[in-house]
């Protein structure tokens, strides 16, 4: 065999080998990637978990979180505990956004990434009442707004008319938070 045949062969070789490793590379690239978000995707799930469970343990919030979001008892609720529910509201409406980030760089299951920004959409008049809505300047209430005008959005919570029943009692309504 000429020493040229040889180069030839081995640097062939050589090239086979290393396309062979870069597909094995992005094949583990592709599977730690998959793996990552479902690990993110379990944390967030089982971090929303233990927050609906330490409210079902405190009977006043559960019976608070009711009487708004099920029974939609909202002149019931005193001034007191619209200031509660902002500040769950609020907090409800950051872990939404950072859902709604993450799954706009791909770093998010696509089916919890549509429920938040579902819920994110039947919250908005809620939260713009609360005085505690993302400013329209933002992406995250664009995409917001473009999600409650699409063909696929559903306006139910949990089968529960939310949206409706509060777009009906607040039109003469006064924020608690208005001076």
């Amino acid at each position: 065999m000429k020493t040229n045949t040889f180069i030839t062969l081995s640097t062939a070789t050589a090239n086979i080998g290393v396309l062979v490793g870069l597909v094995f590379l992005i094949f583990e690239l592709r599977q730690n990637s998959a793996i990552a978000i479902s690990d993110m995707t379990q944390g967030r799930s089982l971090a929303f978990v233990n927050q609906q469970a330490s409210y079902a343990a405190d009977k006043n919030f559960a019976t608070l979180h009711a009487k708004i979001f099920i029974r939609f008892d909202f002149d019931s609720v005193t001034k007191e505990e619209w200031d509660q529910i902002t500040l769950y509201s609020a907090a409800e409406r950051i872990r939404l956004r950072d859902i709604w980030g993450h799954g706009n760089r791909g770093l998010m299951d696509e089916l919890i990434y549509n429920a938040a920004l579902d819920k994110s959409a039947r919250r908005l008049q809620l939260w713009q009442w609360l005085k505690i809505a993302p400013t329209e300047e933002t992406p995250f209430y664009a995409a917001i707004s473009e999600k409650a005008k699409a063909d696929d959005f559903n306006d139910k919570d949990q089968g529960l008319p939310f949206m409706a029943e509060f777009e009906k009692w607040v039109k003469d309504k006064k924020s608690p938070h208005e001076i």
